[in-house]
């Protein structure tokens, strides 16, 4: 990683900000870039990042460093090194209480609680016909996924049995000590013996050998709305991988549309063409053409010239949020005849020679 000179490039932040700015700037890059929120591949660089931004704004969170910065620049400035606590004066628990809590202790859809997981998220691609998108759907799909074990109800323990965690003591939270650059802060994580529950299973269950979780196959009946367009994304609540003592992810339906061979979209209008004669053409007539429902009759002006675009008002698909449907609009192509017969070709040579 690259370190940058400026203190406000460091920060992503301008000499025109001020100083809540500068603050907020510099706490949205201490939780992302946080050693304890790193894998182990990305520790030693998001250290090196870390030191780094509390370098910066301890120069440009104090207002009296911030004035000699400016007046001096970096090069004159930064030879000092970083030095001194960026957070003298404030509540450094309250400053990074954000921090710990979004490292260590994952929220759930409803809000932050401590002991709650949320399970992966599945993806799924599914196949439907461009009628089926436009008019909506059922459908059957098998997902393979993890549940929870019906056996012992997600609890791991056979017969359902459970026992206090030795290791929490029944609280389902260790108390941790973390040496930062700001001194020693203390913090809590989920014990990793009984996964915050602060019980562990007596016996393990047969079914599932304590995991509380089965993966298997199930059958989920999905609703396509009306209106669905290609590679949209259904989502659908709780059915992705269920995770012990937590919430289920949620399943992600990829819509893919089989092409029609008549239609085309663009978002809910539909396009078709259709080929006349010249006959047809030059003396007008009245057509039945396809539409998404029934075949309806259209009125071909005479002298009609190819490329005339007609439009069926509310023909088309209507609005997967439902608030218009779109229309049909047919392109007219005079197709020129490729073979005549004899009569064919008389009839041609005399509307020739007329013309």
């Amino acid at each position: 990683m690259a370190v940058k000179k400026d203190y406000y490039e460091v920060l992503g932040v301008s000499k025109n900000d001020d100083k809540d700015s500068i603050k907020k700037a510099y706490k949205k890059l201490a939780m992302k870039y946080h050693p304890d929120r790193a894998s182990k591949d990305k520790k030693e660089e998001c250290e090196k990042r870390f030191k780094e931004i509390s370098e910066a704004y301890t120069i440009l969170g104090d207002d009296k460093k911030r004035r000699q910065y400016d007046s001096v620049g970096h090069e004159t400035f930064g030879q000092g090194g970083y030095q001194g606590n960026p957070f003298q004066g404030e509540d450094i628990s309250s400053m990074f209480r954000d921090i710990f809590e979004s490292n260590f202790f994952h929220g759930t859809r409803g809000g932050s609680f401590r002991n709650k997981r949320t399970g992966e998220d599945l993806q799924y691609e599914l196949i439907i016909d461009f009628k089926e998108a436009a008019f909506g759907c059922e459908k059957e799909i098998y997902v393979r996924k993890n549940i929870i074990c019906s056996q012992c109800e997600g609890t791991g323990a056979k017969s359902k049995a459970l026992s206090q965690c030795d290791k929490c003591e029944g609280r389902g939270r260790l108390a941790i000590n973390q040496r930062t650059p700001f001194g020693i802060l203390r913090r809590e994580a989920l014990c990793d013996k009984c996964e915050g529950q602060g019980s562990i299973p007596k016996e393990k269950c047969k079914e599932c050998g304590g995991e509380g979780i089965i993966n298997t196959s199930k059958k989920i009946k999905i609703r396509i709305p009306e209106g669905i367009d290609n590679e949209q994304i259904l989502k659908v609540i709780g059915e992705g991988n269920a995770v012990k003592n937590g919430e289920s992810g949620d399943l992600l339906l990829i819509i893919r549309v089989k092409p029609h061979k008549i239609f085309k979209r663009d978002h809910d209008d539909i396009y078709m063409e259709l080929p006349i004669t010249f006959s047809q053409a030059a003396l007008g007539c009245e057509i039945l053409v396809p539409t998404l429902s029934v075949n309806t009759k259209i009125k071909i002006p005479s002298g009609t010239e190819s490329g005339t675009i007609m439009r069926l008002k509310n023909k088309g698909i209507r609005n997967v949020n439902r608030y218009k449907t779109g229309d049909q609009f047919i392109n007219i192509k005079v197709e020129t005849p490729k073979k005549l017969n004899r009569k064919q070709r008389a009839l041609f040579k005399e509307l020739s020679e007329l013309e």
